[in-house]
């Protein structure tokens, strides 16, 4: 059965948790690209909760693993930011990550927690591990890496792609297309990017965030898979920002089949061929009778 046909997962409302106001004082994005809950720092560690937002079409788990990305990097820069000696906000921009995902039979919008602790700080740069579990079970371990810009250097870098933005509903819960063209073992889509694909990624200086990067990805080499599968693992660098008002190019490419296991390229460019990120992605493809939950 192809879960994108079923019903979206209802989020719960974020209530009031001095935890996440005080970790939205210290970071550059903000709800609702920021959805995580019941959110508590004990000691060096930040434990949060999140929901499926995402389609999951035919991928198996509680939520996509490109979505499981996106809350795992903002666990990790919330937990990095709240271990700073000063209040101010800065912008921690994700530059790597390493993602080995554990099969589970947790379906399809169970809730997953997530906890994230700092592995090294440095004054422009920070790294955390994320530990992922769904119904007490390990589901994947994350490790990111992010250049921290403070407030005025980012805002001073970016000072030419401001664009008031203004809140609208999460984008979220899609994708930005499902169209694809088809070419020799490969998919691509050219697809441009507006502010309302951006919303709290940034404030005022919209960008696509990596995790949607990487989850338009994703969505092209499931469709190479054609069956369900799951992820195992994802290797990401992301090198630049992409930037509303730009076109970008999603290419998704197999590189090599062992058995169940594909390994597959994935790259996303902008018009100019500037690459904006690429990932290394494995995917198992499980039987074609397989429970799709």
């Amino acid at each position: 059965m192809d879960r994108s046909s079923l019903p979206q997962v209802r989020l719960p409302e974020r209530s009031g948790n001095a935890t996440t106001d005080l970790v939205l004082t210290r970071i550059g994005i903000t709800p609702p690209y920021y959805a995580l809950h019941d959110a508590v720092l004990e000691g060096e560690r930040f434990e949060a909760t999140a929901y499926a937002e995402a389609p999951a079409f035919l991928e198996q788990g509680p939520m996509t693993a490109a979505e499981i990305g996106r809350h795992s990097a903002i666990a990790g820069q919330s937990v990095a930011a709240m271990g700073q000696r000063d209040d101010q906000r800065r912008y921690f921009l994700a530059r790597k990550a390493e993602c080995f995902y554990l099969p589970t039979e947790a379906r399809y919008g169970a809730p997953v927690r997530l906890r994230a602790v700092v592995t090294s700080s440095e004054k422009r740069q920070a790294a955390a591990r994320i530990s992922v579990t769904s119904g007490g079970q390990p589901l994947a371990e994350v490790e990111v890496t992010y250049t921290i810009l403070t407030k005025v250097t980012f805002e001073r870098l970016f000072r030419r792609k401001r664009i008031p933005t203004h809140p609208v509903p999460s984008p979220y819960g899609a994708l930005i297309s499902e169209v694809f063209e088809s070419g020799n073992d490969s998919l691509e889509q050219r697809l441009e990017i507006a502010p309302g694909h951006c919303v709290g990624h940034f404030d005022d200086y919209p960008a696509l965030p990596v995790a949607a990067v990487m989850g338009q990805l994703s969505y092209l080499a499931g469709q190479l898979m054609a069956t369900p599968f799951r992820v195992t693992r994802g290797s990401v660098r992301a090198s630049d920002l992409c930037w509303a008002g730009e076109t970008v190019r999603f290419f998704v490419r197999r590189l090599e089949s062992v058995g169940a296991i594909h390994h597959i390229l994935c790259v996303a460019e902008t018009g100019e061929d500037r690459e904006v990120g690429r990932m290394d992605l494995w995917l198992e493809r499980l039987p074609t009778n397989a429970i799709v939950n």
